[in-house]
């Protein structure tokens, strides 16, 4: 029989969820949106059938049978979305990046690891080649031990309304995490993960004057930051929006250095240590990151065993995210503690 999973928020979920269709053993069974335009597209994009659309989470998985809720609501919905999926003892797949703090990421982990359900976030971008390959590359000490690494990705477009929740810092907008988390995160899993322990970062505002001058808490548009781990290494991160680019495009780095070579990740291409340079990999197409994500979630949920993009790394990185954001807003670099077991999290509780 297929897993049954039901999908909430139908804007970007409906993207991630196209890397389900057409696999035997998964069916979106059902799908909650508030906006009745954007979950009916959704619908027929999928597959999914009229009576299993809903308004909220909550009266879906009233109606219908599940076995995995898929989240993309906006961020700072995860948190309440994914809790009430576990309370109901399913398993989760949740967008990146999976809360605006840190606690609320502790509290999702915490929940998962309760109940004895598969708790995974989604990055495409882990499942690129260019990326999967590098990974396997240090695991495998092809390049001896990295030792820096540098992350950036900078927007040229800023299509939302003024008042779209991405401009509120509170509710998860702003440059890294709406554009940069899985960028970083990309560089921080082909590098082994390292456990961080001390963040550095400024931040700029130049257009949310302009687009959300009546926030509170605006979002940034430029996050410029050093991350360094407890194994010496370090990764530079920069997320830019509304970035001085030809409309329409985005500019991408992802690179690291390492004691024997180096691996420019987003060109596919690895240097030894005399600098003869070798392509290793080609960037594949969203689709193909997107099945590659949907199997990987489903083996997990089939064999019980952790996916890479478990608990314990959501946690791991989110504390960095936090730490970059506090070290921005304070301007002083920010000390990092990453939790390590489940005893642990129970302190997020």
């Amino acid at each position: 029989m297929p897993t049954r999973i039901a999908l909430v928020g139908a804007n970007y979920g409906a993207t991630l969820a196209s890397g389900f269709a057409d696999l035997e053993n998964a069916e979106i069974a059902a799908i909650a949106d508030p906006d009745q335009h954007i979950r009916e597209e959704a619908a027929g994009k999928l597959g999914v059938a009229q009576d299993s659309l809903f308004d909220s989470l909550d009266d879906l998985l009233l109606s219908v049978e599940v076995e995995a809720v898929l989240v993309a609501s906006p961020t700072h919905l995860h948190e309440r979305h994914a809790g009430a999926a576990l309370d109901r003892g399913l398993h989760v797949l949740c967008a990146s990046p999976v809360g605006v703090r840190g606690s609320e990421v502790s509290h999702i982990v915490t929940s998962a690891g309760l109940v004895g359900k598969i708790f995974m976030w989604a990055n495409p971008l882990r499942f690129d080649p260019r990326v999967s390959i590098s990974q396997a590359l240090v695991e495998a000490g092809e390049v001896g031990e990295p030792t820096q690494g540098f992350a950036s990705i900078q927007i040229a477009d800023w299509p939302h309304a003024s008042d779209s929740w991405r401009l509120e810092r509170d509710l998860g907008g702003g440059a890294l995490l709406e554009v940069g988390a899985q960028t970083l995160d990309a560089v921080w899993f082909a590098m082994g993960a390292p456990d961080p322990m001390e963040a550095m970062a400024s931040r700029f505002s130049a257009f949310s004057d302009k687009h959300g001058g009546d926030l509170e808490h605006p979002a940034e548009d430029c996050l410029s930051g050093l991350v360094r781990f407890k194994n010496g290494a370090c990764l530079q991160i920069t997320a830019q929006l509304n970035a001085s680019l030809p409309a329409g495009e985005r500019a991408q780095t992802m690179s690291m250095l390492a004691t024997r070579g180096a691996i420019d990740i987003a060109n596919g291409q690895r240097r030894d240590s005399e600098g003869t340079a070798y392509d290793f990999a080609n960037s594949s197409c969203s689709s193909s990151q997107l099945r590659a994500l949907a199997v990987s979630f489903l083996q997990a949920v089939e064999t019980g065993e952790d996916p890479a993009a478990n608990g314990k790394q959501a946690l791991a990185f989110h504390k960095m995210v936090d730490a970059l954001l506090e070290s921005a807003r304070e301007k002083q670099a920010v000390s990092i503690k990453v939790e390590r077991s489940l005893d642990d999290l129970f302190g997020g509780l």
